[in-house]
């Protein structure tokens, strides 16, 4: 229970704090655009949509209670577009009866883009999602923050990346495209704390997460260069930061006998290619995970460097019906230290990791009703995931979702069998204006 109270005040005070950040930063920008230069920012656009979600566990007898969404969400979004820039803006308003019963106001984005030196430099300033990389619901390259509980609960699956506070620079008329994200501020993964989904604590760990400072020098750098070259779209990239989950222990902050998780130093270099294939679209990535503070693999507290890939074929099978599969892997570097540095008793992780995913999508009555079918399963780790959806455009303006989720694993060390008891299913009713 400690450590479950520990995560959500840092998760919430880092919020709070980025929160801040982005709004002042976003309020600023705006300000002085349209101040110094009211013609760049001529057309205002305003929409947004109003939702109510619903999700109970199927698992009897849960700690956190048989509720796993019970909310009402409005989302404003404000979007000036002109000739030398737009600014964008979306604005949700929860109030969450699982979480806390309380109204909250969160910024999921708010940023000022603009172009210079004839349209070959974007600057995207502000509170922004950002992703990039192959995989569909896995990821090599791709470290800007994800919310795994929003994902594993039941909300719209845009809520899985959330929002960073960050500088986007785009470089482009060069032999390939540059992008390079600059953030200030380390911004962890959302992961199960315990209050909705259930949060299985490794043996011995007592304290809380220790995240990095909220200092520039704790801030991350990713870079993309990306081209076509035959018809393929291929990338290059590097990342250096953190690991976005916890996955350290060391002893607490406050240097008493307790454990706690951290964030280890991570670089990533990596590549991908994706292009069309036997009537369909193949996509490769692969990254080098340099674990910075574990190079020679013998701290057992500190995960190993490793590599990592994704080979995904996705093809249209029949009219309206799309099927995608796609394999990952993880090969743990230095796994001969890593063994002999193990405790007498301690129970090894695999030297290589799989995960395979399906994905069964189709559009029936004129494209207005998706059904969709997604699975993840790994034979390594014998654990497994399962997501169906079924939503209806009733009409432009109102779509009801409806659809479940579904863990199975024996041991609560794996990323789905720590689940294993937050099957739920859930509903969605949505209004946009």
């Amino acid at each position: 229970m400690r450590t479950q109270q520990t995560n959500a005040a840092v998760g919430r005070r880092g919020e709070e704090r980025s929160a801040l950040f982005a709004a002042g930063a976003v309020a600023g920008l705006l300000a002085l655009g349209l101040v110094l230069s009211r013609p760049a920012f001529a057309d205002v656009e305003i929409d947004g949509f109003v939702e109510a979600d619903y999700g109970v566990a199927t698992v009897e007898e849960r700690p956190q209670g048989d509720i796993m969404l019970s909310e009402t969400r409005g989302q404003v979004r404000l979007s000036s577009y002109g000739e030398r820039g737009d600014a964008f803006l979306r604005l949700d308003v929860l109030h969450d009866r699982v979480a806390n019963d309380e109204t909250e106001i969160e910024l999921r984005e708010g940023y000022l883009r603009f172009t210079l030196f004839d349209d070959n430099l974007e600057a995207k300033v502000g509170r922004q999602p950002l992703t990039w990389g192959t995989g569909d619901l896995l990821f090599v390259n791709d470290l800007f923050p994800k919310d795994w509980v929003s994902f594993f609960a039941g909300r719209d699956d845009q809520y899985l990346k959330a929002p960073v506070d960050a500088l986007r620079l785009g470089l482009f008329n060069l032999p390939f495209t540059v992008d390079l994200v600059l953030m200030p501020e380390f911004t962890p993964d959302r992961t199960p704390t315990g209050e909705r989904l259930t949060l299985a604590v490794p043996e011995g760990i007592t304290a809380g997460v220790e995240t990095p400072s909220g200092t520039i020098e704790d801030g991350e750098v990713a870079l993309r260069l990306s081209r076509y070259v035959g018809g393929a779209s291929v990338a290059l990239y590097g990342y250096y930061g953190y690991f976005p989950t916890p996955q350290g222990v060391r002893d607490a902050a406050a240097k008493t006998t307790a454990l706690g998780l951290y964030h280890p130093e991570l670089s990533v270099y990596g590549a991908s290619a994706r292009g069309a294939a036997l009537s369909g679209v193949y996509s490769l990535e692969a990254g080098y995970y340099d674990s910075r503070e574990d190079r020679a693999g013998d701290d057992p507290q500190v995960p190993n460097s490793s590599l990592r890939h994704i080979a995904g074929f996705e093809r249209q099978v029949a009219e309206d019906l799309t099927a995608s599969v796609q394999h990952y892997g993880e090969w743990m570097q230095d796994f001969g230290a890593y063994e002999d540095a193990l405790p007498e008793g301690a129970a090894a992780a695999d030297e290589y990791r799989q995960l395979v995913t399906l994905r069964l999508e189709k559009l029936v009555h004129y494209q207005t009703v998706r059904l969709s079918l997604f699975g993840f399963w790994s034979p390594t780790d014998e654990d497994g995931h399962g997501r169906a959806l079924v939503s209806y455009d009733v009409s432009d303006e109102v779509k009801i979702s409806v659809g479940a989720n579904v863990f199975t694993g024996d041991s609560r060390a794996t990323t789905f069998g720590m689940l294993d008891d937050d099957d739920n299913v859930f509903t969605r009713v949505r209004y946009s204006f």
